[in-house]
């Protein structure tokens, strides 16, 4: 696929020399000779443009390297950037992230877009990426969900890049695509896309987000200027959740979640009865029947997906899944526009030794990971699927 190189301004330095980034004309290698710049360069292809943009009168007579003026809520603006790729490859989004101090950052921008540049995926919707790694970097197997880290050192930084698979029920959507870049913006501190920027052709001032066509498919990258969040996700969407926030305590079992207190709302279906939880539940409903029962907790936690999922199955006493079993076996519910893993597992009680289902979503907001999770009587549990379903899609997350 050609590209052709366009000429950008960055909005986004503070004050100091940039980066090289420029692309090839065939398979996105960089220039050796190209103008220094800070930022991901413009392409010949469609473009998603973040919802801060630059006015006429702020992007006319300033020079490149102006400084951010500082938002109050998010700190320096220059502080972190976060250099992020969606890869689609059949029903499956393949995250490629790489966030840390800014300069640093910057100066491996240039290796990042060849290592999105080179990527390539084998016949077949579940093949897996191969990639050609810029010179000093390595690369180690991830565990959990993590696919794989890359890692490179920039003076006395080390920095590290993951790679996460996803399942999707269409990775390459914009619905899909913006639920996701929005997440890494509020990772940033920075305002949220809306779905009318989508098409503009404005100036951002902090941020790129762009597609372009590689390996095989429309890849779209983030170069975020921001101040990263401390209890932000570690990868998007879902993983790792390591760091997050403590979870906020469990309120009387007669209350709902307070909107003030971050938490979602929620409709409670039909015969759910609201119950005592226990210390890690923010609220909890039973449902009874034929002397059978299940219970549904709606909790926060901290450690990645796949481990959550394998604590599961532990309760359960079934094998762990490795990574590929995960990916295979997971489907998703959107919840609150946020495409959310579902899990259905099926097994024997730990404590009880009788047979036992639980259906759980694990929803990503706010920086923390919100756990809807069914537990009980199979046959109950299956009766109530649909409840659960329509129960968990009912939650709203304050704005």
């Amino acid at each position: 696929m050609r590209f052709r190189v366009q000429a950008a301004v960055a909005g986004i330095a503070n004050g100091v020399s940039s980066s090289v980034i420029c692309l090839s004309v065939f398979a996105l290698s960089v220039f050796s000779g190209c103008q220094k710049q800070d930022e991901i360069t413009r392409y010949t292809v469609k473009k998603l443009a973040p919802v801060e943009k630059q006015s006429s009168s702020e992007s006319s007579g300033k020079e490149e390297g102006a400084r951010l003026p500082a938002t109050a809520d998010q700190g320096p603006p220059d502080r972190d950037r976060m250099l992020a790729a969606i890869v689609p490859h059949g029903k499956m989004a393949w995250f490629f992230k790489m966030t840390g101090p800014r300069e640093p950052v910057a100066e491996k921008m240039e290796d990042f877009l060849k290592l999105i540049g080179s990527l390539k995926f084998a016949d077949g919707d579940e093949a897996q990426p191969e990639w050609t790694l810029p010179e000093g970097w390595t690369s180690e197997k991830g565990n959990g969900l993590r696919f794989a880290t890359l890692r490179v050192k920039v003076g006395d930084e080390t920095l590290e890049a993951t790679v996460i698979p996803l399942p999707a029920p269409d990775p390459t959507s914009a619905d899909y695509v913006l639920s996701n870049v929005n997440r890494w913006c509020e990772q940033m501190g920075l305002p949220a896309l809306k779905k009318s920027d989508l098409t503009s052709e404005e100036r951002p001032k902090n941020a790129e987000i762009k597609q372009i066509d590689a390996a095989g498919t429309t890849v779209t990258l983030a170069n975020l200027v921001g101040r990263q969040k401390s209890d932000g996700m570690g990868a998007a969407p879902f993983a790792p959740f390591a760091g997050g926030k403590k979870a906020p305590s469990r309120p009387k079992p007669t209350e709902q979640p307070k909107q003030n207190a971050g938490r979602p709302k929620w409709t409670v279906p039909e015969g759910w009865k609201e119950t005592e939880g226990n210390q890690f539940s923010l609220a909890a409903f039973a449902v009874q029947a034929d002397g059978k029962s299940v219970k549904t907790t709606v909790s926060t936690a901290g450690g990645d997906l796949l481990q959550n999922v394998n604590r599961w199955r532990g309760q359960l006493q079934l094998p762990e899944w490795s990574q590929e079993e995960f990916v295979k076996a997971i489907k998703t519910l959107k919840v609150d526009g946020v495409e959310s893993p579902l899990v259905e597992l099926v097994g024997t009680d730990a404590r009880t030794s009788q047979p036992s289902c639980t259906l759980g979503v694990i929803v990503p907001q706010g920086g923390q990971a919100w756990f809807f999770k069914l537990t009980g009587d199979v046959g109950l549990a299956q009766r109530e699927k649909a409840n659960f379903e329509m129960f968990v899609q009912s939650v709203k997350f304050p704005k």
